[in-house]
């Protein structure tokens, strides 16, 4: 995580809001932004690093990076390719996945099928992001949310310990909801898209807000089913860091406690595709996630597109 930490408060100095009103809207108090020569690229790395080294796994035995971002440091080359140059792994192959807050869970099916193919020995997974660089401080309503930082984990094969049990992707096909309208080709930089900053995260709260409560209930129901538990068996849930209200009213849908639900949004915000890898981490870190656990991800962003993994740790 970066080290600047950003609070309600501070926020309240360039927009007007407060910490109790964003608060009682979200759940978050701070979060953290990068520095300014500080770039996503130099966050998925540390944070690369960081999961090579607990796996005792060297770079030079890493055939394959997926970098799951919707805040790249270009448009090419890809942020993977940062990070291979980074740890020096001259070689791998390197892809970026762009589904913004459902990044990190696309990337975690797409890493395990080239394991499990035996098209990769060792991959790995990152969602990083830079969304200071992309937030529109003038709209208070999707200001407040956004955040930067990295998470990363390393996949290989192991007939004795955990799996990914199912996975499912998808799309609601709605562009308007979540997006960053300028900067391809369908609209490229002008002096009129960046005085209007349209390369600027739009939201639109109140129909990405429904959609998502739906859609995590769905989702959250329809693992158990296909991974033939009941949410009783689930230990664990980890979604995409939102909002508390989402998440919370889904889980109840889907009949899962708030206790069993892995939150850290009041302290680091909404970091899209990297909230998922740095909420496991922390619940891994501090012992929560223990082996033998289901434990399941799901995410939700830009596209809208979504999708899960349930995992036997």
């Amino acid at each position: 995580m970066p080290q600047r930490v950003v609070t309600n408060d501070d926020l309240s100095k360039i927009v007007d809001t407060s910490d109790e009103w964003i608060y009682s809207r979200t759940g978050i108090r701070e979060r953290r932004f990068a520095r300014d020569d500080e770039y996503t690229s130099d966050m998925a790395l540390a944070a690369a690093r960081l999961a090579l080294s607990r796996a005792e796994i060297k770079p030079s035995e890493v055939d394959y990076f997926i970098v799951a971002t919707a805040s790249p440091d270009n448009t090419f080359p890809n942020t993977a390719c940062w990070v291979q140059k980074g740890l020096g792994c001259e070689g791998a192959a390197c892809i970026d996945i762009s589904t913004a807050c459902s990044g990190f869970v696309y990337g975690l099916q797409q890493g395990a099928a080239l394991v499990n193919s035996g098209e990769s020995q060792i991959c790995v997974v990152i969602g990083a992001e830079k969304l200071s660089a992309i937030t529109n401080f003038k709209d208070r309503g999707s200001c407040i949310l956004f955040a930067d930082g990295a998470g990363a984990v390393v996949l290989r094969r192991s007939l004795d310990k955990g799996r990914i049990v199912c996975s499912r992707m998808g799309s609601a096909f709605d562009f308007d909801a979540l997006a960053v309208p300028a900067g391809g080709c369908r609209m490229p930089a002008s002096y009129q898209t960046v005085d209007e900053g349209a390369h600027k995260i739009a939201m639109k709260g109140r129909a990405t807000y429904q959609t998502a409560v739906r859609k995590f209930a769905e989702m959250a129901m329809e693992a158990c089913k296909r991974g033939n538990i009941t949410p009783d068996q689930l230990s664990w849930v980890v979604p995409h860091q939102a909002n508390e209200h989402i998440i919370v009213s889904a889980m109840e849908r889907a009949n899962v406690p708030k206790e069993k639900i892995v939150m850290n949004l009041e302290r680091y915000g909404n970091t899209s595709s990297a909230s998922i890898p740095i909420a496991l981490d922390e619940a891994v870190s501090d012992g929560r996630i223990q082996r033998g656990q289901y434990v399941l991800l799901m995410g939700f962003g830009g596209g809208l597109s979504w999708g899960y993994n349930l995992i036997k740790w």
